[in-house]
């Protein structure tokens, strides 16, 4: 009895594991992810506290709005598309209102909201960078965050000069990117 009992939960915990080897796998990376990163535990949960806040915050606006909030060591960077500089400007002083929050680099456009299409480029340009930073393994890719938005290429982090510079170099030299923004913290090692 108590063998079939056993053997019934190892087959259901298998069946709740299959088809799932990425969450398995992404919660390893996260792991890696959050030690590699020079950010300590404490601003990284506060970093990702600002983002969750000013994605509420932005929710509540009646408007129509495309936008996405990332917080690196308590710097916001908002980029997306909205319909006006009204909207645009509500969006920074709500965000700027966020506890923890230092600074606030408003990069929304007043415009139509991008397309599937678009997005999905956008978001191809950040895997090709990131896979670059992997490839060429001159700066460590889990020192940059990396965003892009309309093709514009924005680079998040704790760096070096001379790391900061080759992400740039990685950034810029990576296919459809029509600019690179740095928005690093720098440090001397």
């Amino acid at each position: 009895m108590l063998k079939h009992i056993k053997l019934l939960f190892i087959s259901f915990i298998l069946l709740q594991l299959m088809g799932c080897p990425a969450a398995i796998i992404g919660g390893g990376a996260v792991g890696i992810d959050t030690a590699a990163d020079r950010r300590t535990p404490g601003i990284i949960t506060e970093d990702t506290t600002i983002e969750l806040k000013a994605f509420g915050a932005i929710q509540n606006f009646k408007e129509e709005v495309s936008s996405s909030v990332v917080s690196y060591n308590g710097h916001v960077l908002i980029v997306g598309q909205v319909q006006n500089q009204e909207v645009k400007t509500k969006i920074e002083n709500k965000v700027k209102e966020i506890t923890n929050v230092k600074s606030v680099i408003n990069e929304l456009t007043v415009g139509p909201i991008a397309s599937i299409s678009a997005r999905a480029e956008d978001t191809l340009i950040t895997s090709n960078v990131k896979a670059r930073f992997f490839k060429e393994n001159k700066v460590s890719p889990f020192h940059v965050k990396v965003i892009t938005e309309n093709k514009i290429v924005y680079l998040m982090g704790i760096l070096t000069e001379k790391e900061a510079k080759e992400a740039e170099d990685i950034a810029k030299n990576t296919n459809k990117v029509t600019k690179v923004v740095k928005l690093f913290e720098y440090i001397n090692k």
